[in-house]
């Protein structure tokens, strides 16, 4: 039997790819791609022998059970999804309520036909909305999203959690918070990078960053979010249905860029006051995600400190130049 991962090529989704690969799983890896390009072959190393490759609409619900069939799929980690942010919200609003609302459904009803014994739905920390930065947010916090992204994946969670109650389906929700690391880099599908990607990538130049605000966030080492993400796909029946997924803690960029000085000697930047809020978090400070629940119950601790993280991610970028 085998493992379907929607969005399985995808920048988070092929670590989660290759971590269940690594455990013993056979996988599924479904997407609007369809196959791996030469870097993500790479990156897989010897574990792509243990991945099909197929391409596939998720709102296409005909192919998404011929898919589950031919290869066996008896469980479902969902990740895909479209991340309309910040400046190309207004371009990406339908398409990202398409796929992430109507593609989950449809991802669902897949599962419920099959008898799938196991569906783990990936989220966002942007269902949290805007809060106090210095408060963490634990699974029981209000939900205020206020972009069409953060309110598609609320409603996408809203729709697991019925289909698991109607149907008795046997799973979790994970909501990962601002991933970064290697295999983040741009592509059709993925226009809008995090801001450790330019910082790295400025170190990597020999240019300054001018940091015009000093805003704060859990940004996580993505293989540290993959690990949860396979922690509770493969755990017992989870106790409850929703998962925080993060580092834990807030960092000012500040810190991040002067780890990345201490990482990359020679990389330099200066803060400039008086700018505009970054579009990637326009509208969403909030407190770091708290990790007590995964800590307890998937046995969940980040291994990436900011520094390590970075170090990785710059050995990776230094590899494949873009």
């Amino acid at each position: 039997m085998s493992v379907l991962v929607t969005g399985g090529t995808g920048f988070v989704g092929i670590h989660v790819t290759a971590r269940l690969v690594e455990s013993g799983e056979s996988v599924v890896a479904l997407s609007a791609e369809g196959e791996l390009d030469g870097v993500s072959r790479e990156f897989l190393g010897a574990a792509r022998d243990g991945v099909a490759c197929v391409k596939a609409d998720v709102l296409d619900l005909d192919t998404l059970l011929a898919v589950m069939e031919r290869h066996g799929v008896d469980r479902i980690i969902h990740g895909a999804a479209v991340t309309a942010i910040g400046d190309l919200e207004p371009e990406g609003a339908r398409q990202a309520a398409l796929v992430n609302v109507g593609g989950t459904a449809t991802v669902l009803e897949a599962a419920r036909l099959a008898g799938v014994k196991r569906f783990v739905h990936l989220s966002s920390a942007s269902v949290y909305g805007a809060t106090d930065p210095r408060l963490p947010l634990d699974e029981e916090a209000p939900l205020k999203p206020n972009g069409i992204y953060g309110i598609t994946k609320r409603a996408g969670e809203e729709i697991v959690r019925r289909y698991f109650e109607l149907f008795g389906m046997d799973g979790a929700i994970l909501r990962l918070s601002a991933p970064y690391g290697p295999l983040e880099r741009p592509n059709p599908l993925r226009t809008v990078m995090s801001p450790v990607f330019h910082w790295c990538r400025a170190a990597l130049n020999g240019d300054e960053v001018e940091l015009a605000d000093d805003l704060e966030r859990d940004l996580t080492y993505v293989s540290d979010a993959a690990r949860c993400v396979v922690l509770a796909f493969h755990g017992p029946t989870p106790h409850h249905r929703v998962y925080n997924a993060s580092c834990g803690e807030n960092l000012r960029f500040s810190d991040i860029l002067a780890a990345l000085a201490r990482v990359r000697p020679g990389f330099r930047f200066r803060l400039k006051g008086g700018g505009a809020l970054s579009p990637f978090f326009r509208n969403s400070l909030r407190g770091p995600l708290s990790m007590k629940r995964a800590k307890k119950e998937l046995g969940f601790t980040p291994r990436y400190g900011v520094e390590s993280g970075l170090s990785r991610y710059l050995e990776w970028l230094e590899r494949h130049p873009l």
